[in-house]
Formats: structure tokens, sequence, C-alpha cells
């Protein structure tokens, strides 16, 4: 319960972080006219705490379920940098690589610490064929979607595919299949749901809050979902 605990502290602290570090993101070259610039997004009321909330309660869950506890740090920092870019991106469809490429580094480092501390070189070994595959599924779907669709699948989506399969690498084969699963399958049907409801545009809506969250999901309870 400690472990729990602590691990939704850091991450409430690293989510509600996320307004400061939005306000120095610098904005896309050539942004389409109706982005919402990020100093703006940044400038929601009461942002921090909606983000340290989610951030807690997603590094928590991860905490409370997994088993290597050597692991925990790995997903306090994807859970609370990652409520920052489903945040932006369900607001500019846009995943800002100047988040995405640090939080990679991070996360790759974590997880080789992690595998260092458990004596098992697996885990390592592990999370890096699942971001080499996952990387390259994600990249042909983008591929195929600019070529035959309008552009329907973002290259922000490939890049955070890659940085979520390490994560999810790290724990195990069925954390990876049923977390980027979970992510199409949260993608699908709720954004079906809400373009019947008008909040979002059914021609092009954020997958990056969905990828997240279906990670989480896949760390949590991949095992168990899995062996079902």
């Amino acid at each position: 319960m400690t472990t729990v605990l602590a691990a939704a502290l850091v991450a409430a602290v690293l989510g509600a972080l996320g307004p400061a570090v939005l306000r120095r993101v610098p904005e896309p070259p050539v942004p389409e006219d109706d982005k919402m610039p990020y100093a703006v997004l940044a400038d929601h009321r009461m942002l921090w705490l909606g983000l340290a909330v989610a951030s807690a309660a997603m590094a928590a869950l991860v905490a409370w379920r997994i088993d290597d506890l050597e692991l925990v740090p790995v997903w306090v920092v994807l859970t609370g940098v990652g409520s920052w870019l489903a945040y932006v991106d369900w607001h500019t469809r846009l995943l800002p690589f100047v988040i995405v490429a640090p939080l990679y580094v991070v996360t790759l480092a974590l997880v080789a610490l992690g595998a260092l501390l458990l004596d098992d070189r697996d885990v390592l070994e592990g999370a890096l064929v699942a971001n080499v595959v996952v990387f390259v599924v994600f990249w042909v779907l983008h591929w195929v979607g600019n070529r035959f669709y309008g552009g329907a699948f973002g290259y922000g989506d490939v890049r955070l595919s890659g940085v979520l399969a390490l994560a999810l690498g790290s724990l195990g084969a069925s954390e990876v299949l049923v977390g980027m699963y979970a992510g199409f399958i949260l993608g699908a049907v709720l954004g079906i749901v809400l373009a019947r409801l008008r909040i979002i545009d059914p021609r092009g809506y954020a997958f990056g809050p969905y990828m997240v969250i279906g990670a989480v999901l896949g760390a949590a309870y991949g095992p168990a979902i899995y062996a079902v």
C-alpha cells in the first residue's frame, strides 16, 4: 500500500506540472488555423488539479496491480506525462515531439534501471522487442492511413506507441497485446459514441488519450484479460 500511495503522490505532482510545461512548448512551424495555442490550453481553470487526479489514479492502479515494484517508476513518469499528452492531443490532435522524445529517453532509462535492479535482462529485452514491433505496426497504419484514408492516423501516435510499448514490454507480452489493443477498442467504441453525440469530429479525433488509458489497463489487467 505504501508503494501505491507513493506512486500516486509522485504522479500527481508530475501531472500538476503540466500547465507550467505547456506554457513553454513551442508552437508547430505551420499550425492549423483552428489550433488552440499551448499557452491558452495551459490556462484552463483548475487544469493542474485535473491532471494531478488523473495521473494519480492511473499510477496507483498500475502500482497496485503489477508484481515488480522496481518498474513502478516507469509508470509514475508515463502516467504523469501521459496526462499532459492526452490533454493536449484531445484539444489539438497533436502530440508535441518536445514532450514525447524526452519521455521516450526517460522511459527507456527507467526500464533499464528496473531490469538492473531485478537482475533480469529479459525485462529490457522484452521492452526493446515490443518497442520495435509496435512501432512498426503503428508506422504501417500511419502509412496506410496517409495513402488511402487522407491521413487518419497521425505520426505523433506512432511515436507515442513506441514509448508505451517500452513500458508495457517490460512487464510482458500479454500486457503489450492487451494494452495496445485496448487503445484501439476504446478509440473505436468511445470515438463512435462521442461522434454520435457531436462532441468530437468523426473525420479526425485524438487517439492519444485512448492509447494512454489502454496502456494503463494493459499494465494493470493484461495477464488476467489475456488468460480469459
